[in-house]
Order: structure tokens, then C-alpha cells, then sequence
């Protein structure tokens, strides 16, 4: 009978594989519609699209609209600034959890310790991903109706897949209590 770390490991390993191609799946997508009189057609300028973790197709549209609207440059440093935030934690969480699966392979670090760790980073990816959700759905557009700026959100396949990867971390956590 094989040690429940020479097959455990694959969970995290699988984590990892899904983390770094998060880094190239759209995180959102995004609407906004400007409206210097409020909720008078047609708006004065309108972007949608995807936010990636490094631009996409909403910080490119709205480069168009920078040079006109001051408060354009804003948003665009802020949703600039959510990708690299996601990036930056896809990265350093893929990196930490393939470390973490190599050494429970190795036996270099106890299974105990590991699977203490999926389990934390599983809740913190769902916690996270929903903490985002309800910014972008009850504050951010509170904060920009004052401005003219009707905001709309729909979760990507980053969000979606960010979640299925902490069900897959707790999923190794239960799957490591009961084998050991």
C-alpha cells in the first residue's frame, strides 16, 4: 500500500497548473457607460471588456477615453492596479504551493503541516474571491453612480476557476485527514 503523500501531492500540483493559466484567463468583465447628465441616451462614452492580470481589452478601451476625462485616468490605475494584485498573488501562491507539494513528496516536510496550509489557502481563495464579488457589486457602483458612471460587473472565468482551485485545496485537506 503506497503512503498517502506519494499520491496526495497531485491535488496541490494541480492547483499550481490551474494558477499559472489563471494568469491568462480574463479575471471580469466590465461595463461602464459615462453620462454627463445622468441616465440621459446615449452615453457620452462607453467600455466593456475583459480585465486580464496584466490589461486586457477594458484598460485598452479605456485609454481612448483618458485624454477627455481626468477621472477615466483614475479608474484605469485602479483596475491596473486589481489586475497586478491578482497576478501577483496567482504567482506567489503557485510558487508556495508547489514548493510546499514537492516537500511532502520528498517527506522533507510532514503531511500534517501541508495539509494545515491547503486548507487555509482553499478558504482564503473562495473568502477572497467572494470579498471581490461583493465590492464590485455593492460599492463600487454606489461610487461611481456619483459620477455619471453606471458599472457593470460579470465574474470570468479567473474568478470561477480561482474558486474551483480553493475547493480543489480543501478537497486534498479532507482527502490527506482521512488517509492519515
Amino acid at each position: 500500500m503506497t503512503e498517502t503523500k506519494d499520491w496526495i501531492f497531485f491535488l496541490p500540483i494541480i492547483v499550481v497548473v490551474l494558477m499559472i493559466v489563471l494568469l491568462f484567463l480574463p479575471i471580469m468583465y466590465l461595463s461602464m457607460d459615462y453620462y454627463v447628465t445622468p441616465h440621459a441616451p446615449p452615453p457620452d462614452f462607453s467600455v466593456a471588456g475583459d480585465l486580464l492580470p496584466f490589461g486586457g481589452s477594458f484598460l485598452e478601451e479605456l485609454d481612448l477615453w483618458v485624454s477627455l476625462y481626468s477621472d477615466a485616468e483614475n479608474m484605469q490605475n485602479v483596475f491596473r492596479w486589481v489586475g497586478i494584485i491578482f497576478a501577483v498573488g496567482f504567482g506567489l501562491d503557485a510558487l508556495t504551493l508547489l514548493i510546499g507539494a514537492i516537500r511532502v513528496k520528498t517527506g522533507s516536510k510532514e503531511l500534517k503541516k501541508a495539509r494545515k496550509r491547503w486548507l487555509i489557502s482553499g478558504i482564503a481563495k473562495i473568502i477572497s474571491q467572494v470579498v471581490v464579488i461583493v465590492i464590485m457589486v455593492a460599492y463600487i457602483p454606489g461610487l461611481l453612480e456619483e459620477y455619471g458612471i453606471i458599472f457593470g460587473f460579470t465574474m470570468g472565468l479567473g474568478m470561477i476557476l480561482t474558486m474551483v482551485a480553493g475547493g480543489i485545496l480543501i478537497f486534498a485537506y479532507i482527502l490527506a485527514k482521512i488517509a492519515g
